[in-house]
């Protein structure tokens, strides 16, 4: 569901509900803020909410049903809604719902894996998700009726959600050491800010890659569309094989040393991307991308699962995803206007520079991850 809607449906509809390329763009990052907003909000109540569930009855199936309720009616009217104000209510209200229960589901590796195992099973964690994200662009990609695209992600995903819902309703938490207060030492903080840094870069390339697509590689209506998809598809299949291969030095090795391997990939990547004329230059730096992002992801939940405290998990986990949220709401503020200033300069070149913009923030988080110990 998010592959499809933050990589392409957000952008394919702000554009089509805003009219010209500065008022979609301006519109886009409003709506982009509110819903980060939100989400940054939500994780934190519901993450704390959450643990003290979790103490009290030894599970958390209950936020698993909070998101399910809000989240699926929002994003059928993500899609639906005729008019602006109702597609900016509708996408908060995706965000509240998701973001209900994340830090409950990413509290489920360390509810039910041991130790040993956990950088294992963060690799299969980042898999799962870039298949995911893969088959939502699929459908954002190539279903340009806007009911059958609801539908084509709505259904698929109360079908996963039951799943999911199902199985851990059969398993039976490790048991843990007392509830902990999160520490909100060196450690974490280092953590936060590297993380954030990486994922500022993140949200920059995917908030501004339509645009790129549009006004730098000159594809528009449809063709943008599905060449965004096809490259955020080719970003995100290629996570796969890079989440395989960060797998056992994630377990065994200095996850320090994957995070920074994988930033720099990521960096090389987006030289090419921001030099890229053609689609197959395009299609190379997405692919080299994309291996190094299902690398990164390995190893930093792998470092958040050592780092945070078993017993605070979810909590812990909404805490940590303000480095998701807020560069959500700090990228597109932060780059915006000097998108449309270098767009002043010539047509398209906003869209590269903030590609260039991308590349330094996914460094510096690379650098800062050093300032943390071993783990």
């Amino acid at each position: 569901m998010w592959g499809a809607v933050l990589a392409v449906s957000l952008q394919e509809r702000a554009t089509e509900l805003g009219g010209t390329s500065d008022a979609a763009l301006r519109g886009y990052t409003i709506a982009v803020v509110l819903g980060a907003a939100v989400a940054t909000l939500v994780q934190f109540v519901f993450g704390l909410a959450s643990d003290r569930r979790r103490k009290v009855v030894g599970h958390r199936l209950e936020f698993y049903l909070a998101g399910l309720i809000v989240a699926v009616p929002s994003l059928v009217w993500f899609y639906l809604a005729p008019t602006w104000t109702q597609f900016v209510i509708a996408f908060a209200g995706l965000q509240l719902g998701m973001n209900a229960v994340i830090a409950s589901f990413q509290a489920a590796i360390p509810d039910f894996v041991p130790h040993e195992r956990r950088g294992t099973a963060s690799s299969w964690l980042s898999a799962y998700q870039s298949i995911g994200n893969a088959l939502g662009l699929l459908v954002a990609g190539f279903v340009h009726d806007m009911r059958a695209a609801a539908a084509a992600l709505a259904i698929p995903f109360v079908a996963a959600w039951s799943i999911t819902f199902a199985y851990i309703r059969s398993r039976k938490a490790i048991d843990e050491e007392p509830a902990a207060v999160i520490p909100f030492g060196r450690a974490l903080v280092v953590l936060l800010f590297s993380r954030g840094f990486v994922n500022i870069g993140f949200f920059t390339l995917v908030d501004f890659l339509a645009f790129f697509v549009r006004e730098s590689l000159g594809f528009a209506g449809d063709a943008m569309q599905t060449q965004t998809a096809l490259l955020f598809l080719t970003f995100t299949v290629c996570a796969i094989p890079g989440a395989i291969v960060a797998a056992r030095p994630a377990d065994r090795g200095d996850k320090r040393l994957v995070v920074t391997v994988a930033c720099s990939a990521i960096a090389v990547a987006l030289a090419m991307l921001a030099g890229a004329h053609l689609l197959v230059g395009a299609y190379a730096a997405a692919a080299f991308a994309g291996i190094g992002w299902g690398a990164f992801v390995t190893a930093d939940y792998a470092l958040a699962a050592a780092i945070l405290p078993p017993a605070s998990m979810a909590t812990g986990m909404g805490i940590w995803n303000f480095a998701t949220t807020l560069p959500q709401v700090i990228a597109p503020i932060a780059v915006l206007p000097i998108i449309l200033s270098y767009d002043r300069v010539a047509p398209g070149l906003g869209p590269r520079a903030a590609i260039l913009i991308a590349l330094a923030e996914f460094l510096i988080g690379a650098a800062l991850i050093w300032r943390l110990p071993r783990a």
